[in-house]
């Protein structure tokens, strides 16, 4: 009978690793958290039907570098006007400890930029939701897609 009784520690024993290396725990589960808000503007002028907006998280730690990309979501207006709300969910395994973080966003028509953020909103640690407000973008050559990204050449007189 005392046998039977030791039975399920021998099991136990057998299932244990007791040589090589140990096991590491793998890397946890991203922690994941919800930046929510409104993108609006002030200017009385009605968004296009096929708007896109845009907003994004970037580590804009490094002046002298592109700012890497934390997390974008895009989405169609679909004839709705300002204030527009987004929701943008990120990694906040992703944010390092001492880096800055700035919130942006970007209404489009297609290839052309309409509407911009010209103001560093900062994204701070716990913070769930902002209001982001955008000035319009003037293209000088209609037709010409518009390319925030790069310097536009001077013009010539």
């Amino acid at each position: 009978m005392r046998a039977l009784m030791f039975l399920p520690l021998l099991a136990l024993a057998a299932c244990t690793d007791y040589g090589g290396e140990p096991v590491r725990p793998g890397p946890g589960p991203a922690r994941w958290t919800t930046l929510t808000g409104t993108v609006t503007y002030r200017e009385r002028i009605a968004l296009p039907s096929n708007a896109r907006l845009q907003v994004e998280i970037r580590d804009v730690s490094r002046a002298d570098a592109r700012a890497p990309l934390i997390a974008s979501t895009t989405s169609q207006t679909r004839g709705r006007q300002v204030p527009l709300p987004f929701t943008l969910r990120y990694n906040t395994d992703r944010l390092e400890r001492g880096h800055r973080y700035a919130v942006s966003a970007r209404i489009t028509e297609g290839n052309r930029l309409i509407w911009t953020t010209d103001t560093h909103y900062e994204l701070r640690p716990g913070q769930g939701s902002m209001t982001l407000n955008l000035v319009s973008v003037r293209s000088d050559q209609p037709g010409r897609p518009d390319r925030p990204d790069r310097p536009r050449p001077p013009r010539r007189r």
